[in-house]
């Protein structure tokens, strides 16, 4: 969908939700949905075209994969390839070059400095050449004779007096790849902004890192595994807080719940897409790293987010007074930010919660027409929680179940009173919304019987006519 149609259908859905109001719950509810879906749909469009990607007919956790994906690929290609930088000249023991190195799955990559090391020099008495010893076989540390074969190399010839171990620098011993450091910064910046290029945990950073690059990892791995490693580390607290909801994840998963561990990068981009979902519905205050971090080591997704968001969070935000009345004990509604925090840090998912707002909206009839047990006005016998989610869940609405509300409120006294009549049992009013509400034939048939019976007793009696009138009304009421 490109911008302009997404700008379209948008326009159409404002439309239907101005035309929805005052035609009932349900329509309201329905309109709103769709016009939240529609702002989704430009701003995804919007994202797509800046990105260059086409997004049609992928679902919108694709869609916001897609543009990541793009974000970050541009993101890299901008810092990218380049001219290749001019090297450090040589020096008397290594020559120095920048070699390209491509992150894993083709997603840009960066020039590296790479050092190697002169064979064939003299590093001490003319005797010794380095081009017979094998840096390989160098202890960092000492030189392990053990490793020296004496019989191409003369000992005699060597002084080890001559030879100072402290002049051999492990830092001047190349183990592996060197991850240049303003590269690693600019990775860097991608997560937390230039801002905190300056400070001095990334230093500390860098050499965590940086371990794990020499043992020929890529740069998104190396600082995945790094991650890992410098949960405790007190130096590294602002990069371990900024990720915190990864080690969440981590601890669900060691306690046995089925939750996946997302990368650095997929953690970046969840957040963002999070955000994204929040700003959408008017919640600006909580689209920050501190909320998205936590919602994502709750085990939300975007996904999750977007569901709980469009069918809860604006359900609850939009409903007329008769039901937000009836939800304000169940929910905080007085404050969006708390009600839309209670939703998405709550344990119930988005099914429940959907479950709970139909059972919420059916009792809410129920206490406008006077027959619930709940609520400052409820009745002994009235509709209670139970009953209002099994009317829910064969169906039943706040507008579909309003009128037969009312009829089972006028019923119900006329049943009890011809029962009373009658001398038999009152099926009260449980009896009268399972004969009116859920079409239960016993009960049904019990009204009816009770019916007739009243007709029976007036009709055809002489001078009674106005007292066999009443019973026949009394009757019609009750069938």
């Amino acid at each position: 969908m490109t911008v302009e149609e997404a700008q379209a259908a948008l326009d159409e859905a404002q439309k239907a939700f101005d035309a929805a109001k005052g035609t009932g719950v349900r329509n309201v509810t329905a309109a709103s949905k769709a016009l939240s879906a529609a702002k989704r749909a430009l701003a995804t469009a919007q994202k797509a075209e800046a990105a260059g990607v086409n997004v049609g007919g992928l679902s919108r956790a694709e869609q916001l994969s897609t543009i990541r994906q793009a974000e970050y690929t541009a993101a890299q290609e901008e810092a990218g390839r380049g001219e290749k930088p001019t090297p450090p000249p040589a020096d008397d023991e290594y020559t120095y070059d920048y070699v390209w190195r491509s992150e894993v799955g083709g997603r840009g990559g960066y020039w590296s400095l790479v050092r190697y090391q002169k064979y064939g020099t003299q590093t001490g008495a003319g005797n010794t050449g380095t081009g017979n010893i094998n840096t390989g076989n160098i202890n960092t540390g000492n030189i392990n004779t053990g490793n020296v074969d004496t019989g191409n190399v003369n000992t005699g010839n060597i002084n080890t007096g001559n030879i100072n171990t402290g002049n051999i620098n492990t830092g001047n011993i190349v183990t592996g790849p060197t991850l240049a450091k303003d590269v690693f910064k600019q990775t860097l910046a991608l997560y937390f902004g230039n801002t905190e290029l300056t400070k001095g945990w990334m230093d500390e950073l860098y050499n965590a890192v940086s371990k794990f690059y020499k043992n020929g990892t890529d740069v998104a791995t190396s600082l995945n595994m790094a991650l890992l490693d410098s949960r405790n580390n007190p130096n590294l607290k602002a990069f371990t807080d900024r990720f915190k909801g990864i080690y969440a994840l981590q601890d669900l998963r060691q306690a046995g719940k089925p939750v996946n561990v997302p990368t650095i990068a997929e953690y970046v981009a969840a957040q963002k897409g999070m955000a994204d979902i929040l700003n959408e519905a008017g919640l600006g205050d909580i689209s920050t790293e501190q909320f998205t971090g936590e919602l994502i080591g709750k085990g939300n997704s975007v996904s999750t987010v977007a569901d709980k968001i469009g069918n809860v969070y604006q359900r609850i935000d939009m409903a007329p007074k008769e039901i937000k009345d009836t939800l304000s004990r169940y929910f905080p509604t007085v404050d969006r930010t708390t009600l839309a925090k209670t939703i998405l840090l709550g344990e119930k998912g988005v099914t429940q919660l959907v479950d709970e707002l139909n059972k919420y909206d059916v009792l809410a009839a129920a206490e406008q027409q006077g027959i619930a047990a709940t609520g400052a006005k409820g009745i002994v016998g009235g509709v209670t929680e139970e009953r209002a989610k099994e009317y829910a869940r064969a169906g039943g609405t706040f507008s579909s179940l309003m009128p037969k509300f009312a009829e089972v409120r006028k019923s119900t006294p006329v049943v009890s009173k011809l029962a009373g009549i009658s001398k038999a049992q009152d099926i009260g009013q449980l009896g009268v919304e399972q004969a009116l509400i859920s079409g239960l034939s016993q009960p049904m048939e019990t009204i009816q019987q009770l019916g007739e019976e009243e007709i029976g007793r007036f009709s055809g009696k002489a001078g009674r006519a106005e007292l066999g009138l009443a019973s026949q009304r009394r009757a019609n009421r009750a069938f």
